[in-house]
């Protein structure tokens, strides 16, 4: 969405910015958390609309893509058609419309390294506070990077950091799973060298990861079962 300038009018982005004082290091109009698809594509729409403007965008990984870098399970994919999730200023051409993972990825680096973007990701930057000030009108941020705090201030926050923490995912206790004999993974996490061929597969759940999971490793693995706790229907169009 383009937002035209009686939004964001000239008093809420003074030329000029804080004095130093108040500014702990480093101050920008607008501060964007997370270098995803949603990030990257918030950078676009900003730049475009306000040249003007400074902003950066604060990624807590060394690298761009979020989810689409972060997942690596068998045959990951988008669980929605590219050409309603990707981006307006730059449709998604590929003829497949549910992509893959390392397409999506790809397209979302591409997408970041023409527009410049790239260039304004601080990587290795985690935020973990942010307060906002109405007298002073600006948000204060703190992010922690080579495990020291850094504290910016900006007049925008503008949080694209996703629904789920990167670090671990969800993963409900059943009892007796310290006694298996076998591997346990989270498909958050997949292992680069894990070998299923052969293999006896129990996959749970019956989500958007095990609909993509499930087909992938029914190639090599010996069997694949779908363990879920209520019926889900599939229906090919």
């Amino acid at each position: 969405m383009t937002i035209p300038d009686e939004h964001f009018p000239d008093e809420h982005f003074p030329d000029e910015h804080f004095p130093d004082e108040h500014c702990p290091d480093e101050h920008f109009d607008v501060l964007i958390i997370g270098a995803g698809l949603s990030g990257v594509g918030a950078a676009h729409h900003l730049q475009d609309a306000f040249p003007r403007r400074t902003y950066t965008i604060l990624e807590a990984r060394g690298t761009i893509g979020g989810t689409w870098d972060l997942f690596r399970y068998p045959g990951v994919r988008s669980d929605s058609d590219m050409f309603t999730l990707g981006y307006r200023f730059r449709p998604w051409r590929q003829a497949k419309s549910i992509a893959d993972g390392p397409s999506i990825l790809r397209y979302i680096r591409d997408t970041a390294a023409e527009a410049g973007i790239d260039k304004h990701i601080r990587f290795g930057h985690r935020v973990v506070r942010a307060e906002w000030s109405s007298d002073d009108a600006r948000w204060t941020v703190e992010a922690v990077h080579d495990g020291k705090p850094v504290l910016f201030t900006c007049r925008f926050l503008y949080a694209c950091s996703g629904y789920y923490s990167y670090d671990t995912g969800h993963a409900p206790h059943f009892p007796g799973i310290e006694r298996f004999g076998g591997t346990v993974v989270h498909p958050q996490h997949w292992p680069d060298d894990l070998d299923h061929t052969g293999k006896k597969v129990v996959v749970i759940g019956s989500g958007a990861t095990a609909v993509t999971l499930v087909p992938a490793m029914a190639g090599e693995a010996e069997h694949v079962t779908m363990l879920q706790r209520s019926p889900t229907y599939i229906l090919s169009l």
